[in-house]
């Protein structure tokens, strides 16, 4: 297995089995590095499950290598998930040492460092891996502690299942063992197979934390999909762990197919496979059409791109548009707003907008320099976009 601490202690304690728990303790004994996050996860997991199944001497010599974990606090997202597991898993024999750790964890590093990051719509954990570890750390606070590290970020975490969904290509990847959402990424090559894991297990993990709030009632709808069901050695020990088919979901195909927030905008033109998608996020752009990914140059000019009633514009082509890109709705259809966003302009900055025979008006650029702008459908007019003068 791919992570063998984990997948053995895994098997061992849900079947109550001491063979692959003492097979476990022996690898978190004599193979894995404790300075590696992720390897030092595996042998807190391996002393938490397999404790009465390795006799007296193995859990002793892990328990006396999982201290000295303790005493260091670097604060990345995996070594502070990594680090609570430890902390958590050696509290019986360990009392000040872990309450030590676990009163920094929180109240240092959780709600002096990174929450004051979600509040402000910061994502701290780019990496799906990074966002993974978020997750199971969440989650083990809660569990043993009685406190839920969400509260005072309630908007990052509601726009947590949506952003999600939004961003990975339409289009997944066929492997040998399942097929694959892929997230968005930079760079050319083929995708890593191993975030793409990390994003699903995070998005299990995270219905198993409120499994009643619609967003994730959307992703639940989203994930029980058997074709994406994680088979390989690395990701199906996640899969057996969080997945829940028993879990109601909603149909994913009624969720907006728009998000903008962040500094970042995710369009798709549906929920199909063969939709379009855009996306823009730390000043790049990216979009996915008829199968390929493809960077678009922003000092290049480009051309507006269209997703149904949703069209982004590029401030290096200028700040003159029209509206009217959608027909006027049919008489007794639902009226769909037109929505432009603009991309590429100064973050935080005041714009005056003045539309065809409308009074100007003024709107503000987000931290990502995108400018969103409304108009009523089927309605022709020009837009003009410039800098207010200083107030």
């Amino acid at each position: 297995m791919a992570e063998p601490g984990f997948a053995l202690a895994l098997w061992g304690v849900v079947l109550g089995q001491a063979g692959p728990c003492r097979e476990a303790a022996e690898w978190a004994l004599k193979s894995a590095n404790l300075q590696n996050p992720n390897e030092l996860r595996q042998a807190a997991l391996v002393y938490d499950w397999c404790q009465t199944a390795g006799g007296e001497t193995q859990p002793a010599m892990l328990a006396r290598r999982l201290a000295a974990a303790l005493k260091d606090h670097p604060p990345g997202m995996g070594q502070v998930r990594s680090g609570v597991f430890t902390a958590i898993a050696l509290a019986d024999i360990e009392a000040q040492a872990s309450q030590e750790y676990l009163k920094w964890a929180v109240e240092t590093w959780w709600k002096g460092r990174i929450l004051p990051q979600l509040k402000a719509g910061d994502n701290p954990f780019a990496r799906r891996g990074e966002l993974y570890a978020m997750t199971e750390f969440i989650h083990a606070i809660r569990d043993n502690l009685r406190v839920d590290l969400r509260e005072g970020a309630a908007k990052w975490f509601e726009e947590a299942a949506p952003l999600q969904m939004l961003s990975y290509y339409p289009q997944p990847w066929p492997a040998a063992e399942n097929e694959y959402r892929i997230p968005a990424y930079v760079g050319r090559g083929d995708p890593d197979l191993r975030e793409a894991v990390y994003s699903r297990a995070a998005e299990l993990a995270l219905v198993a934390l409120d499994a009643n709030a619609v967003p994730h009632q959307f992703l639940q709808g989203w994930l029980m999909q058997d074709r994406f069901l994680m088979r390989s050695s690395f990701g199906i020990t996640y899969e057996f762990l969080w997945a829940n088919p028993y879990q109601p979901g909603l149909s994913f195909s009624y969720m907006p197919d728009l998000f903008h927030g962040r500094g970042q905008l995710l369009a798709r033109s549906g929920w199909d496979e063969d939709a379009s998608w855009f996306g823009y996020w730390a000043g790049q752009a990216q979009a996915f059409i008829k199968g390929q990914r493809v960077a678009v140059k922003m000092d290049a000019r480009p051309a507006p791109v269209t997703l149904g009633p949703v069209k982004i514009f590029f401030a290096a082509s200028g700040l003159k548009l029209e509206t009217g890109w959608q027909p006027p709705p049919e008489e007794g259809a639902r009226e769909v707003e037109e929505v432009a966003f603009v991309v590429g302009l100064e973050p935080g900055v005041r714009y005056d907008v003045e539309v065809d025979d409308e009074e100007m008006a003024e709107a503000k650029t987000d931290s990502g320099g995108i400018l969103e702008l409304r108009f009523k459908p089927g309605r022709m007019a020009g837009v003009r976009i410039r800098k207010s003068p200083p107030r």
